[in-house]
């Protein structure tokens, strides 16, 4: 698991689509090459940013020491002006530009060799879509629900996708992943790799590399548990069938 989402990282993962035909684009997209990267990671679910008002309520600010490590100079000095609560909000939207379709991933195409992968698909459309645009592979992605409220869970909108393109691409997943018994229902339901985000992060601050580090040991031992639980001996013995909606039970108790 862990090893699978370290090959698919890359510098140009949650990059503003707005950069997508700039000379920083195709800067990162050499230092991603040049690094050993696996494939670049397009998020295409912000064709703006949410309306975070809890950011501006509590008028979120960056760290003075912090910087954007990918990004320097002109822009790095940009991002840091209008780093206060809602304003952060108002400089990034206005990064975004709206005119960007599908046609402009033939654009990122050209650039490299490296397989593309969409990160932010929610529908069998637009898998459907990446495919046809000749992705090697989606992530299954609702921004962590930060984006727009109550869009599907990932794990509800997994199906139908894996059962359009399941064939043919690459289908991953991340959100909600926060024990292994989570991991397990994503690869039931037919996810190929499963992302962390808060839960890393969350072991990173308590103890730094070896907080993450543990957390990897304690879903490891969660999900073979779940496994030796389920009666699965390996990952081919892992069926949808294991998983249904909490819904297909929950009328049991009219019948006592």
């Amino acid at each position: 698991m862990a090893k699978s989402a370290i090959n698919c990282l890359t510098v140009l993962d949650k990059s503003p689509l707005s950069l997508i035909q700039s000379s920083l684009t195709q800067q990162l997209i050499r230092r991603a090459e040049l690094a050993g990267f696996k494939a670049l990671v397009l998020t295409v679910d912000m064709p703006t940013s949410g309306d975070r008002r809890a950011d501006a309520r509590n008028d979120f600010r960056f760290p003075s020491h912090l910087s954007l490590a990918n990004f320097q100079d002109e822009f790095t000095q940009r991002f840091a002006s209008k780093c206060a609560g809602s304003g952060l909000n108002a400089y990034v939207t206005s990064q975004y530009d709206s005119s960007i379709t599908w046609q402009d991933i033939k654009w990122l195409q050209q650039l490299t060799q490296l397989p593309i992968v969409l990160k932010g698909i929610l529908t069998a459309e637009d898998a459907q879509l990446a495919r046809d645009a000749g992705c090697a592979g989606i992530i299954v992605s609702n921004h962590g629900g930060r984006q727009l409220d109550t869009v599907p869970a990932t794990i509800e909108a997994l199906p139908e996708i894996v059962a359009a393109v399941g064939k043919d691409l690459v289908v991953m997943l991340d959100g909600g992943i926060m024990q292994g018994i989570d991991i397990f229902k994503a690869l039931a339901l037919g996810a190929q790799t499963v992302f962390i985000g808060r839960p890393a992060l969350w072991g990173l601050a308590a103890n730094g590399q070896r907080g993450v580090e543990q957390l990897l040991k304690i879903l490891r031992h969660d999900f073979d548990t779940t496994m030796k639980l389920t009666g699965c001996a390996s990952l081919s013995h892992i069926q949808p069938s294991m998983v249904v909606h909490e819904s297909s039970y929950w009328q049991l108790g009219r019948y006592n």
